[in-house]
């Protein structure tokens, strides 16, 4: 799946306000269905956001070069992805970009507003 937006952007936070992205330094299905939740529901109506797995932050900055994600665990991840997807109520499927960035694999998680 093609992002909407360019990964150094989202990465830098030039065309996305911070609270709309949240960086994972790895695969932890608790904390970032809560965030997919939260950006899904969009209370303030700011169009959902965007979760960069494989990136660790500091002070909300992303740290270069990326962690990344083995690529072996990204099947593996996938697949918990489509399991936890199918819990959300009302029905919920996150949208996923894989992108190679300073020569490592990252998760992009785009998470538009839900309808419902």
């Amino acid at each position: 799946m093609a992002l909407p937006i360019n990964i150094e952007d989202l990465l830098t936070k030039r065309k996305i306000e911070s609270n709309r992205i949240e960086f994972k330094s790895g695969w932890n299905p608790d904390k970032i269905y809560h965030t997919i939740c939260a950006f899904a529901t969009d209370l303030e109506n700011t169009g959902g956001g965007y979760i960069l797995v494989g990136v660790e932050e500091e002070n909300g900055i992303a740290k270069r070069p990326v962690k990344g994600i083995e690529e072996s665990e990204i099947d593996k991840i996938l697949k918990n992805m489509t399991a936890f997807d199918s819990k959300i109520s009302p029905h919920y499927m996150s949208k996923v970009s894989i992108e190679e960035i300073d020569g490592k694999t990252i998760l992009v998680i785009w998470v538009p507003a839900g309808i419902n």
